[in-house]
């Protein structure tokens, strides 16, 4: 995801700094409510994997009970990682090294390991599930681990039909048919938090199968869903790409 992530760096160790007044606030208002009615089973601490040497910060948050806040936390830095240009050394005709940014479709060796810590602080996150499973499969061109990944996101939460549907996708992806990867990935779109990536993807797909009316439609309701500036960008640039293309045609 392109974000500007300046801020959030401070944000985040802001928000770790309060996560022991946020865990007493929640005993203090919700009490034992908020443990009794959590009913769906955690990973064991012993699934978590430290990254980033995070064991400090995993512990404070497995002993407050603050599982789901952290993996938000994570999340924000999974985004600001991938958010992030990586350099790569090439060289230019003539020989010399030159340093070039590569936006989103570089090697990311941390991608993984940090998708896999958030969901096992929280196996739940389907959001994160999904837009790991879709960067690393589609935009990484790492398929294999997209299925790994997602396999084992299935095993604390074997009903979610989403990661479902995105195997399905990533399998049929391999046959070079996007416009049935477009009709796989459908169901997704009709959810309201969908991730913007995933509505991106699908415009994609449909488009590159010839559907331009579906593409259109996915590319205005990006439009109307996010405020990511370059999701924002390339929405309205494929817009108008589009529109000159049926101009074209009457």
């Amino acid at each position: 995801m392109r974000t500007h992530t300046n801020n959030r760096g401070g944000a985040v160790s802001l928000l770790y700094t309060a996560l022991p007044a946020l865990a007493a606030a929640l005993l203090a208002f919700a009490g034992p409510w908020a443990f009794v009615n959590s009913s769906r089973p955690f990973p064991p601490p012993d699934r978590i994997r430290e990254v980033r040497r995070s064991a400090g910060e995993d512990s404070l948050a497995l002993s407050l009970g603050l599982r789901r806040l952290a993996a938000d936390v994570w999340f924000i830095r999974l985004m600001q990682y991938y958010g992030s240009p990586e350099v790569e050394r090439v060289r230019d005709e003539e020989g010399h090294i030159e340093l070039e940014a590569d936006f989103g479709g570089g090697k990311y060796p941390e991608f993984l390991p940090l998708a896999r810590h958030i969901l096992a602080l929280d196996p739940y996150f389907t959001n994160a599930g999904l837009y790991a499973a879709g960067s690393l499969a589609f935009n990484l061109y790492r398929p294999e681990e997209a299925v790994g990944f997602l396999n084992g996101a299935l095993v604390y939460h074997p009903k979610e039909w989403k990661y479902v549907t995105m195997l399905a996708a990533i399998g049929y992806s391999k046959a070079k048919d996007p416009g049935k990867v477009a009709e796989i990935i459908a169901p997704l779109l009709l959810e309201p938090d969908c991730p913007v990536m995933i509505r991106q993807l699908a415009a994609f797909l449909n488009k590159k199968a010839g559907n331009y009316r579906a593409a259109y439609m996915i590319y205005k309701t990006i439009l109307e869903t996010t405020k990511d500036r370059f999701y924002i960008e390339n929405a309205t640039k494929e817009l108008a790409k589009l529109e000159k293309m049926k101009a074209g045609g009457k």
